[in-house]
């Protein structure tokens, strides 16, 4: 049978004779069971010395690293006495060069990594908010990679700045606002542009005509079905 840990008068009342004398009443009249609990402050006390002993470890790790990689460089300081000494040009040479090769490998890898996050976080998140500024609700997708490709990063005398490119690539004196608007009206994509009046239907496009022409849409704004616009995208993306 279990016992609660806690009773009122009424349920400590219910109870038979000798499991009542297992309860201590407490001040408000409740009864609680008279059993050990686990200290929590002692729990607590032991979680910080398992954690200051995690610390010690790391701590130990890291000197052992640090001791490997003083014998490393003092090997090779002597290899290269030794090799200086015995005028072995040759290796000393190609000493040096192993040197020189890693600190420029690990240069050029945070160096990567540093551009792109300054993209990510200028062209990157810049072309995020227009796509998310011009375009209808689900469509910011769409236009998110013909916008990046109009942008990139330049580096001038007062810092980095985002320029505006044309459709071959080449820099421009347009502003982001001058990106929007060519957006907004290119036909192309009138149907993904939030507020432009397009509904898609093609209304106006070369498929409207009393013949019902079939053929597969030249424009975006030509395409009448969701599938159509699906497949136009792939196609020109």
């Amino acid at each position: 049978m279990a016992l609660a840990l806690s009773l009122n008068a009424d349920g400590h009342g219910e109870l038979d004779p000798t499991l009542q004398s297992l309860y201590i009443q407490q001040d408000d009249g409740n009864y609680r069971l008279d059993a050990e609990f686990p200290d929590n402050e002692g729990l607590k006390r032991k979680a910080e010395e398992l954690l200051g002993e995690t610390k010690i470890e790391r701590e130990k790790r890291k000197a052992a690293e640090d001791r490997a990689n003083a014998l490393e460089a003092a090997q090779q300081k002597a290899d290269d006495d030794a090799a200086r000494a015995n005028g072995d040009l040759e290796s000393l040479e190609k000493s040096y060069e192993g040197k020189i090769s890693k600190i420029k490998d690990e240069y050029d890898s945070k160096a990567s990594t540093l551009e792109k996050q300054i993209y990510d976080l200028t062209v990157g998140q810049t072309a995020n908010n227009i796509a998310s500024e011009l375009s209808i609700k689900g469509s910011a997708i769409a236009l998110l990679p013909h916008i990046k490709n109009r942008l990139t990063l330049e580096q001038t005398d007062d810092g980095q700045r985002i320029r505006v490119l044309d459709m071959q690539g080449n820099k421009t004196a347009m502003t982001l606002d001058d990106l929007k608007d060519e957006f907004r009206a290119n036909d192309a994509f009138k149907p993904l542009i939030a507020g432009s009046g397009a509904s898609g239907s093609g209304a106006n496009g070369a498929n409207s005509g009393a013949g019902g022409n079939t053929s597969a849409p030249k424009r975006l704004a030509d395409c009448k079905t969701p599938e159509q616009k699906k497949s136009w995208l792939a196609q020109n993306s």
